[in-house]
């Protein structure tokens, strides 16, 4: 019978297969070769074009023509301008210009108008809380003001490898792109500043002094793949801004599909369907393994404390930077379940005829805890007067956006450079009671795969750097975790379906573990 894990990674391997094929579609079309019925290219990768660009002002072209020199249609040009923006940059001002691509002779290809100067949220300011004269309460982090962004560079999208397309079969997202001529399809450009990268647009200070700005041109050759897929992503774009997703998350999917080659492409989208497929089956695992479990021995305590105010402080903290819901989302559901987890521990419990209770711990939990306290407390001796000393310095020489600001960004310091210290606690309570067999190794497997593909997502995804820095120590926790499951090897014969000790082979285990130890260092001290 096929498990449900099984299912999962089967249904993930066939939709990344599907995945696969289509974008292989979309990069290497098939070309029409008949005798009649294709749309051949009227132009050769060799070709020369030029470009006319001139600008708006109230309806009337103002300023002389700006013509750029030839260039060859699959080498492309990056010219610069200077531009003299005389209008105020208020919240209702318009600036913008008309861009014609024509050929070497001065024929028109294609013209388009679009805006050099859009309004978004202002970009929130950082300052020294200490020394800045400038409240914290003044700052535009929360109250959503909008601000002018200067165009500072133009993308110009080329079609550099001539396709020939069957008349009756022309891709939908590039067939109203395509013009005919005698000699064929003229050569196929794409404009759109609005779906370019946020780094593209420019926020400009609305004092008069700020009125001369630098726009790039840049004309970019691309494939027929990437040229698809640049247009098939817009459309996804304009329905994702229809249903409120912000335009940082739009921004984000663009970079991802857009700015990286097919290989890269392929492998992104294979780490994200079993990160997610990992995400699940680890949440699914663990929630199992404490739902089956009727007491705590051998597991510490202060690590669940830890794990659930670490994944509090840095779901915060993601949500604080905007940080990209594949990273975020995860960890505030990972809040979520180590809180369930704590009240599981603690046995907490609420009902309408006992209020709130608290359920009394074994003996053999009690003596895991003063294990456990044994070794927190000799980390409370290194890691206050560090963190202490290290918010004295982050609020005295580096820059925030507030008050809330500074303290977030201390305890997630705090969390991310002492969080290898914090998760030590079980290892040394799996060292004293020469165990692993208490652990959930399952759902550890999974969050283990997924702390790999982190490290693989830390390169491509937007996040804090101390985000970053923080999945390189968790692949180094689980390496000691795996030493120590192969120092002290697990009764294969009692090991359930879940790859987990079932209930009473876990409890009679865990108890003799904790036992024997009593009995050998004796019950009054716990050397």
């Amino acid at each position: 019978m096929f498990k449900f894990s099984h299912i999962l990674l089967a249904f993930s391997l066939g939709y990344f297969c599907f995945v696969s094929w289509s974008l292989f579609e979309v990069f290497f079309p098939s070309s029409c070769k008949g005798p009649s019925g294709c749309i051949t290219p009227g132009w050769k990768p060799d070709d020369e074009l030029k470009i006319h660009l001139q600008f708006i002002k109230g309806g009337d072209f103002v300023g002389a023509i700006s013509t750029t020199e030839t260039f060859k249609i699959n080498t492309g040009l990056v010219k610069k301008y200077n531009c003299i923006v005389d209008v105020p940059l208020t919240s209702d001002s318009v600036v913008t210009a008309r861009l014609r691509l024509l050929t070497s002779t001065g024929s028109i290809i294609s013209s388009n108008d679009f805006s050099l100067l859009t309004h978004k949220e202002a970009t929130r300011t950082t300052f020294n809380l200490m020394t800045s004269s400038v409240s914290p309460n003044n700052s535009n982090e929360d109250h959503g003001l909008l601000a002018p962004f200067w165009l500072s560079t133009l993308r110009v999208y080329v079609l550099r490898t001539p396709v020939s397309f069957s008349r009756y079969n022309v891709p939908s997202e590039i067939v109203r792109r395509i013009q005919l001529s005698s000699k064929g399809y003229l050569p196929v450009t794409y404009v759109n500043p609005n779906f370019q990268a946020s780094s593209d647009w420019l926020e400009v200070n609305q004092s008069p002094e700020n009125r001369r700005l630098e726009m790039i041109l840049s004309i970019e050759p691309l494939s027929i793949g990437h040229l698809r897929l640049r247009c098939m992503l817009e459309a996804v774009a304009d329905q994702l801004i229809s249903y409120g997703i912000k335009s940082k998350e739009i921004d984000e999917i663009r970079g991802i599909f857009l700015d990286t080659n097919l290989y890269l492409l392929l492998t992104t989208l294979f780490v994200s369907i079993f990160h997610l497929l990992f995400s699940f089956l680890a949440f699914k695992n663990d929630i199992s393994f404490w739902r089956r479990s009727d007491n705590s021995v051998g597991i510490s305590l202060r690590t669940i404390v830890w794990r659930f105010l670490s994944s509090l402080i840095i779901f915060l903290h993601l949500w604080e930077e905007k940080s990209s819901l594949l990273v975020s989302v995860p960890m505030g559901i990972s809040a979520l379940i180590e809180l369930w987890k704590l009240g599981r521990m603690t046995k907490f419990s609420i009902s309408f005829h006992h209020g709130i209770r608290w359920g009394k711990r074994s003996k053999e939990e009690e003596a895991t805890d003063q294990l456990d306290a044994q070794f927190m407390r000799w980390l409370m001796y290194i890691m206050i007067p560090l963190c202490i000393g290290g918010s004295i310095y982050s609020l005295f020489y580096l820059p925030h956006r507030s008050w809330y600001s500074w303290c977030l960004e201390t305890m997630v310091n705090g969390v991310y450079a002492f969080g290898l210290l914090l998760m030590t606690p079980q290892l040394f309570l799996n060292y004293r009671l020469k165990s692993v067999a208490h652990l959930p190794w399952k759902a550890m497997t999974y969050k283990a795969f997924n702390t790999f593909i982190d490290d693989f997502f830390a390169f491509i995804i937007v996040m804090p750097t101390s985000h970053r820095i923080a999945c390189l120590r968790d692949d180094l926790i689980f390496l000691i975790y795996l030493y120590q499951r192969w120092l002290y090897p697990v009764d294969k014969s009692r090991v359930n379906e879940f790859n987990q000790m079932s209930d009473d082979s876990f409890q009679s285990k865990s108890t003799s573990d904790v036992t024997s130890f009593n009995s050998a260092k004796g019950k009054s001290k716990l050397a």
